[in-house]
């Protein structure tokens, strides 16, 4: 199977890293969670803070650092079974974000009698991720999604944090 080329109106993307956050939500409470940076080609020192939480975060990193689980975990077992059945991931896309929230697309191809079956999958930004650093897929991001980015030095306290 070819790549087709990226849609028009996205840019190509590096996953930066996961980071653990902590958030303040009174004078003695905390609330933990975690930040996935993602990086446009062609963004200079941008990046687009996508906020995940921890479990997703850490899902994300042991696929990244290759930290191996006693049994497969969850994105592990899904990019196993795609395997098995013959279809790849063949990239995931960061499409929106609409209401606060961030939206995703995992495209999948399916070779059947010579012809190129594509399966688009909404999903969340942190589950296409995780998946496609453990399929080897590449992600894009949508062009208009750069209005978010933030310089990567407002980041810079955290980045030593990586989960």
């Amino acid at each position: 199977m070819v790549n087709e080329p990226v849609e028009e109106g996205y840019t190509k993307a590096e996953l930066v890293g996961v980071y653990g956050i902590v958030f303040r939500s009174g004078e003695t409470e905390y609330s933990y969670g975690a930040v996935m940076l993602l990086k446009g080609e062609d963004w200079g020192k941008q990046v687009l803070p996508i906020y995940i939480g921890k479990g997703e975060a850490e899902a994300i990193a042991r696929a990244v650092y290759g930290v191996p689980t006693q049994r497969p975990m969850t994105h592990d077992l899904i990019v196993s079974m795609l395997g098995a059945l013959g279809v790849k991931v063949e990239k995931v896309t960061i499409d929106a974000l609409i209401s606060d929230v961030y939206t995703a697309t995992i495209v999948l191809a399916q070779e059947i009698n010579g012809e190129v079956k594509r399966h688009y999958v909404d999903a969340r930004p942190s589950d296409s991720v995780a998946i496609a650093v453990r399929a080897g897929a590449p992600i894009y991001l949508s062009k208009q999604l750069k209005r978010y980015a933030q310089s990567e030095e407002k980041f810079i306290d955290i980045t030593s944090e990586k989960i």
